[in-house]
């Protein structure tokens, strides 16, 4: 089946309610330019940067300790949203562009961001972990922020989700996607390297996207309570004439989301694990 066929009339818009990928890259850039703007205020007032640090930016970092995130719990969930450094912003984005717009084109808008949250938070409990099973100069790790994890635990779910992916398929056939996975961990893990807990925790992220997406493969949806959450939050804070009403799904509204749904469930279980009307269907389309 031509699987990639399909997945070019798809499109992606920056204004499109649904695109979570773009999401994420506005909280990214959201935060940054809060602690830019904060630093610039300090800057001109000729205060210490040290100080800046220490009342601005450690509100977005994650201690290095148990003890530290129970006194700023907040900062569990922040840090893997928190650029600090613009190159550091820079290339988090890229990559994260990279491996999230081919894994919502994919597999829709329902899974990225349970995988970052998830690749995110695990490796910070690794990372805290680490750091209290390793102390000392071997492993002197301090506060950290930064999408590292997240961006890891994506990058190896879409390749497992479509590991016969090829980019810039005009060339020699294409670029497999794993070349490009395989490129961007060594450069992580070679960074991560010098401070052994935060290379273990991206190990730990690179398992979580590999276990989430096989264990959606085989039926289990880890991000489905995610996004019950927040539609149940959007469905409240809603005014009462337009609330979410959930769709009836036992019918299509027409041949394209039919199309979409179809689509969605062989990037997820493979085309040979669609039913006989479903492929008769993709094929009567391809032939349109």
């Amino acid at each position: 089946m031509p699987q990639q066929r399909f997945m070019t009339n798809r499109k992606m818009l920056l204004g499109e309610d649904s695109n979570a990928l773009v999401f994420l890259f506005a909280v990214n850039m959201l935060i940054f330019v809060l602690i830019s703007f904060l630093k610039t205020v300090y800057y001109l007032t000729d205060t210490p940067l040290e100080l800046f640090e220490r009342q601005i930016v450690d509100w977005f970092r994650m201690p290095s300790s148990f003890v530290g995130v129970f006194y700023k719990p907040w900062t569990f969930l922040i840090h893997f949203f928190s650029q600090y450094h613009f190159w550091q912003l820079v290339s988090s984005m890229l990559w994260l562009w990279s491996f999230g717009y081919i894994f919502q084109d994919l597999s829709g808008n329902k899974h990225i961001i349970p995988v970052y949250i998830y690749a995110g938070a695990i490796g910070g409990v690794v990372f805290l972990t680490a750091t209290a099973l390793m102390p000392g100069p071997v492993n002197a790790a301090g506060s950290i922020m930064g999408a590292g994890a997240s961006i890891v635990g994506i990058a190896v779910a879409t390749t497992v989700l479509a590991p016969k992916y090829r980019l810039f398929p005009l060339v020699n056939g294409g670029i497999p996607l794993w070349v490009l996975t395989l490129i961007f961990l060594l450069l992580d893990f070679s960074t991560a390297f010098v401070v052994p807990s935060i290379l273990i925790s991206h190990v730990a992220a690179a398992l979580v996207g590999f276990g989430y997406m096989k264990l959606l493969q085989n039926g289990t949806n880890l991000g489905a309570w995610m996004i019950r959450f927040y539609h149940w939050g959007n469905n409240l804070l809603a005014p009462k004439n337009t609330r979410i009403v959930k769709a009836d799904t036992r019918g299509f509204d027409s041949t394209e989301s039919r199309l979409n749904t179809i689509l969605d469930k062989m990037n997820i279980v493979g085309y040979e694990n669609l039913n006989e009307s479903e492929k008769a269907f993709l094929k009567s389309v391809s032939q349109e």
